[in-house]
């Protein structure tokens, strides 16, 4: 059942999700090593967070066993948040390469998809008045990146990070569709 999953192309993983009236009009995937580094801000942050955690647990040790009722409880709970918290972006390059070979890309007339398989079936859609902007970055080796929106993230939803294909062997063709989306041709 996995080798049937791994032979579909983006076009037939998109193909599934489109309206009667849609048309799919680009499709593609994500280059492994690219998607796994589309957000390094995230990781590094998830470090720093993740390691004051673990000072902070590892500093309220000693006082906790002198006094198992004194205030170093409150440095052992905050530390056990920040370790979790920190942990889970900083492993977020790791999540993106595992999940790349089940990321498809594809743009329609109405909306653009990122869809994942696996481990679970996710579905994320972008129609032209989120598509904010479309900015393209070609590499030397004829990959691209496009991102053409930005999320909120973080404490009050401050911070924003790039959304987009990322890796993508045809750049052109998704600036293109992307474009034509926006503006609603």
């Amino acid at each position: 059942m996995n080798d049937a999953k791994a032979a579909l192309t983006p076009a037939q993983v998109i193909g599934t999700e489109l309206d009667e009236d849609e048309n799919l009009l680009w499709s593609g995937i994500p280059d492994r090593k690219t998607y796994a580094s589309s957000n390094p801000f995230r990781a590094i942050f998830g470090r720093v967070i993740f390691i004051a955690g673990a000072i902070a647990l590892y500093m309220a040790h000693e006082p906790m066993l002198a006094n198992p009722r004194s205030p170093a409880i409150f440095v052992v709970m905050f530390g056990i948040i920040f370790t979790i918290f920190g942990a889970g972006l900083a492993i977020k390059p790791f999540w993106h390469w595992w999940t790349s070979p089940a990321t498809f890309y594809g743009v329609t007339n109405y909306r653009a998809i990122i869809a994942q398989t696996r481990p679970w079936k996710a579905l994320r859609n972008f129609n032209s008045q989120q598509i904010e902007m479309v900015v393209s970055e070609t590499h030397a080796d004829g990959t691209g990146n496009i991102i053409f929106a930005t999320e909120p993230f973080g404490r009050l939803r401050a911070l924003r990070a790039a959304v987009g294909f990322w890796g993508t062997a045809d750049p052109e063709g998704a600036v293109g569709a992307l474009n034509r989306l926006k503006n609603g041709e």
